[in-house]
């Protein structure tokens, strides 16, 4: 009949195909078949394969405890920053038979929701992908008393107990700093992002490191407000006081690669030249910084290496072929391009 649909194949039809129990078609799709004939285990996949029966992934998950698939739960889609990293983690896991779903949790509230929704699904391991904010999430620890496998990464607490990967933010600032030394600058200005994360306390100490070592007087002048989450007024307002100041800075380490770009124009529309009279660095190595005239100097964010070990870490535990806590700190490398003035 026209508009009427095929009932699905049930596990009954490949019993009654193959001529043998539906316990022993269990068996079959759930590894079971030591004791079986090599016969009757042959007819009953080609018989599975003839009336091309796909079995409930779910309600196998719920004999096996086991559902083939990883939670990602990413802190900010607003920006690619993050969803990089789903670019290495979704081959991976899909080449080691496992699914991903991905969820958006933007404070510890929904994050708590989304573990919930995620639990019930029976993901077998978690990724968080965080912002490293200072934030009350002691629902975290909970994730260790369901023994979920879960890799935090990026965040702001610290849990010695629970694998978690992380990056060197203070030695990326550092370096970056340290290269606008080498070029020749010493007034050099740092917009600084949201105060209430630790990356902020990190970059400013990298930012103070390389003053510091090499001789340079840190002066609270020239570090302003570049608060990546905020309006880009107030980013235009920070480089225009710069700019303002009897002895303006040469360079300007930006919180982010949005807001050096809005750097840039601001200093572009005040009849002054980048790199030549002021050098601007950003911070990630967004995709758009080659794009940008002049191309943007930026401190790579390694959010891809980091999804890639954490999915690597998350399938060692579901397999067992891990078993110690790993800490890891990845390394932020300088990607030199034309806006600091290293290639004029």
């Amino acid at each position: 009949m026209i508009g009427s649909r095929r009932k699905p194949v049930t596990i009954k039809d490949v019993a009654r195909e193959a001529g043998v129990s539906i316990t022993t078609v269990s068996n079959v799709l759930n590894d079971r078949s030591d004791s079986m004939s090599e016969d009757t285990l042959q007819r009953v996949v080609r018989v599975m394969q003839d009336l091309n029966y796909r079995p409930n992934a779910l309600a196998r998950g719920l004999v096996t405890r086991h559902t083939a698939t990883i939670g990602v739960v990413l802190a900010e889609i607003e920006t690619p920053l993050f969803l990089q990293a789903l670019n290495v983690i979704e081959p991976i896991a899909r080449t080691a038979g496992y699914n991903v779903l991905m969820s958006k949790a933007r404070d510890p509230q929904e994050e708590y929701e989304v573990f919930q929704v995620l639990h019930e699904k029976r993901v077998d391991g978690l990724i968080l992908m965080s912002v490293s904010e200072m934030v009350q999430d002691d629902h975290i620890p909970e994730l260790q008393r369901l023994r979920i496998p879960t890799v935090l990464v990026n965040r702001a607490t610290n849990y010695e107990n629970m694998d978690q990967i992380n990056w060197d933010d203070v030695t990326g600032v550092t370096n970056a700093v340290e290269h606008l030394i080498q070029l020749g600058h010493r007034r050099i200005a740092h917009l600084c992002g949201p105060t209430q994360r630790r990356s902020h306390t990190n970059r400013i100490q990298g930012y103070q490191a390389a003053l510091e070592k090499h001789g340079l007087e840190y002066c609270d002048k020239y570090v302003c407000p570049g608060d990546y989450t905020a309006n880009s007024e107030a980013w235009r307002a920070s480089t225009k006081q710069l700019i303002e100041l009897p002895s303006p800075p040469t360079a300007i380490v930006a919180s982010d690669d949005i807001v050096a770009a809005t750097v840039m124009k601001t200093i572009q529309q005040a009849g002054l030249r980048v790199p030549q009279d002021i050098a601007v660095v950003g911070i990630d190595d967004q995709h758009f910084c080659t794009y940008l005239n002049p191309a943007l100097t930026t401190v790579q964010l390694p959010v891809v290496e980091a999804g890639r070990r954490a999915v690597q870490i998350v399938l060692d535990r579901i397999s067992g072929k891990r078993t110690e806590t790993e800490h890891v700190i990845l390394p932020c490398s300088l990607i030199v391009r034309e806006s600091c003035g290293a290639h004029l």
